[in-house]
Order: structure tokens, then sequence, then C-alpha cells
């Protein structure tokens, strides 16, 4: 191994065992239950402040506040004190301020404005005498750590920081009992959201659903095929059950087609799925089976023998939405 790789190994080795020693300390600490309740309780935002690399973390945690439930902004300190500060909702925002050492003299007036007009700080440091957890209302002490390569520049430090805010960010989420059904309304155009769209959303419903009796004729069947364009029919029997027809039937049975019946000629236990289900698991279990449409259900009647169809999902639905 050339020796670029022996300090690529060491550094991450060197994360790995700052990240054990954050997690050891857990066990020890009841401030973090604190600060998740006062968080997951605040009316207004979080605004997270830090300084140079600890601002940088800091955007990271506020978008995952605010992805998971969490109203979240982050402030470089320096921007703060220069007329940010107006930004703080007194009475209802919270400040969780980031910092290794606790001494940046940019966060002096920032505690200081925070204490005159008591509001909450959330202080996360790794020296338990420092200026900010001094002034921070719920002291949040990190374990020392060794930073990658002995180098001054944060990079454990800063890693145990990032999981930290991640811990607090999911601990609030559980808090509030955000669903991934939330989680689509903060990221309507992202593929994360995409892939947790519901199948009731995207199928085809109502009068857009192939659907015939299967008393009638094959040209019946294929004119009704042709008209909604999903490459399928329902098929109703008198009892209530849908068997499907496919355009695979039709070429499998070619051979003097229109003289055969319905019922002999579709398949009798089409694969169906429930409308709350998602549109991935949807595409997941297309492709098992290699077929292209499903047949819809209401969630409550999935597992019923007679269901009664109320959509049908095609494979084209989901890619049209960029579902895969």
């Amino acid at each position: 191994m050339n020796k670029d790789l022996q300090i690529a190994k060491k550094t991450v080795q060197t994360e790995i065992n700052a990240l054990k020693k954050l997690s050891r300390s857990y066990n020890s600490s009841s401030q973090f239950s604190k600060a998740v309740s006062l968080v997951s309780k605040t009316r207004g935002k979080v605004l997270v402040v830090g300084v140079g690399k600890s601002y940088i973390v800091g955007i990271k945690v506020s978008a995952t506040l605010s992805s998971l439930g969490t109203p979240s902004v982050a402030f470089n300190a320096t921007d703060l004190q220069h007329g940010g500060l107006g930004a703080i909702q007194k009475k209802h925002d919270v400040l969780l301020v980031f910092s290794v050492s606790g001494e940046s003299s940019e966060l002096n007036h920032i505690l200081r404005y925070a204490n005159r007009h008591n509001i909450y700080v959330i202080g996360v440091s790794c020296r338990a005498s420092s200026m900010l957890l001094r002034n921070s209302n719920i002291k949040i002490l990190l374990p020392k750590v060794v930073e990658a390569g002995h180098s001054l520049a944060p990079t454990s430090s800063s890693l145990n920081f990032l999981s930290w805010g991640d811990s607090l960010a999911i601990a609030c989420m559980k808090r509030k009992k955000w669903t991934n059904k939330k989680f689509i309304t903060t990221h309507p155009s992202g593929t994360l959201a995409t892939s947790l769209i519901l199948v009731k959303e995207i199928m085809a419903k109502k009068k857009e659903i192939p659907l015939i009796s299967s008393d009638k004729t094959m040209r019946a069947a294929i004119a009704e095929m042709s008209k909604k364009r999903l490459g399928v029919v329902c098929c109703r029997e008198k009892s209530g059950k849908i068997n499907i027809l496919t355009d695979g039937d039709l070429r499998r049975h070619s051979n003097n087609l229109y003289k055969k019946t319905i019922l002999k000629v579709s398949s009798k236990n089409p694969t169906w799925i429930a409308d709350t289900a998602t549109a991935l698991s949807a595409i997941e279990k297309m492709n098992s089976q290699k077929i292209t449409s499903l047949l819809v259900a209401h969630n409550q009647d999935i597992n019923k023998k007679i269901k009664k169809v109320i959509g049908i999902l095609h494979l084209h639905h989901c890619l049209s939405r960029g579902i895969k």
C-alpha cells in the first residue's frame, strides 16, 4: 500500500475513533435530551450559528433540521453581529451555537444580546470552561478528539459536530412524529420525494380505467383496450371478481382470437397493489414479476378475495414522474 493510501486509512480511522468517543459521551449526558425538548417545542426557528468551519457544518445541520420538521436558518457569526441579530424573533427562536474552543470573539456580542433578551442558547463546544458554555442555557460538552493528521484544521471535531447535529435533528423528528409523507412537502422536486409518491396520486382512475364485463365479445375488449391506451383491460365477472386481459394475452391467443371468450383468454390472478403504497414499491413489484401494470385497490380491501378496482398503475405513470 502506498503512502497516500496509508494516510487516507489513518485519517478515516482517526475520525472513526472520534465518533466512537462521541457515542460514548451520550451515556453520561442529560443535556442532549434537554436540547431535544427545547428545540422540538420552540414556536419559532432554530438559528444555527458558527464561525469558519463550524458555520459550514451549521449550514448542513440547519438544512437537516428544516427538512425533518424543525424550521431552521444558519448564520455566520460575523454576519449575525453586523445587523443580522434583527432576524431573531424574541421569545420564539432558539440559538444553536457551534464552536470547538467556545472562545471565538465573534460570539461575544451575540451571546450578550441573547442573554439580555432572554433568548435560549444551546452551546456546543469541546471546552467546559469556555465563554460559550458559560453563557448557554443548555451546555453541550463534546469530547476533545484528535484531529486527522494531528493538524490544526478541524476535521474530527467538525465531523463530531455534524454527527451531533444529525442526532438532534433525528431525535426532534421522532418527538414530532415527522413521517416520510411529511418529508415530501419540503422536497417537492427532489428524487427522494418522487420515490415516496403514492400509487393513488399517479394511477389511472375512474373513467380512465379500461373496464369491461367478461361476457362481452373479444372485439369489444380490444376496442376498450385501444381507447384507454394502457395495454390492459379489466374484465369483471358477475361475481365481481376482476380478471385482466393484456396485449400479451392477445398475442398468445391470436389464432382464431375473435372466436374465443374473454374468460378463456384473460388472466385469472392479476397482481394488485394498495392505493397507499409508494410508487417505488410498485415499480419493484412490477420488476420482480416482469409486468408493466398493476391493479389498484383500497388499502383496507387489498387482502380480500374479491376486490374493487379503483385504478390502474402502468410503468409509464411512474417513469413520467422520474420514479425508476
